[in-house]
């Protein structure tokens, strides 16, 4: 594959990536980080870091996505220890929650899962806390 294939099928997965995040969560501000990648990894600046930013009501800090498409083709894909590095250090540059963000490519929607993301176990347990933490206070303010 082409550099210029393998971006324009990186960067389809991103516009994807936005639309299935916009489209299924309520209240979501979901936007494609242009120039993201290496531009923003060399000027080390955090606004152009991540593939893919995200606002989600109810949470207190933004999401930032690494989005990766490929890598093994439509029945696996290799996941790269230094994309999940990357993504967890963009997300502390700019106090964001880090996700990897993966498409199988050529899987059809009839074979099953199309798309998946991935959190470090730091992260999925910090989400969870939050979730129970703001369940309990829930719970007190309607006892």
């Amino acid at each position: 594959m082409s550099p210029n294939s393998a971006k324009a099928k990186g960067s389809g997965w991103e516009r994807l990536l936005v639309e299935l995040l916009s489209e299924n969560i309520g209240e979501s501000k979901v936007k494609r980080i242009a120039g993201s990648g290496a531009l923003g990894t060399s000027l080390e600046e955090p606004l152009l870091q991540a593939d893919v930013v995200a606002e989600f009501v109810g949470f207190p800090r933004k999401f930032r996505f690494e989005a990766k498409v490929g890598y093994g083709g439509s029945k696996q894909l290799t996941v790269k220890k230094e994309w999940i590095d990357k993504i967890i250090q963009e997300a502390k540059n700019s106090n964001a929650i880090p996700v990897l963000a993966c498409k199988f490519s050529g899987a059809r929607k009839s074979e099953g899962v199309q798309h998946f993301v991935i959190l470090d176990i730091n992260t999925f347990i910090e989400l969870i806390n939050f979730v129970d933490d703001l369940k309990k206070k829930v719970n007190k303010f309607y006892k």
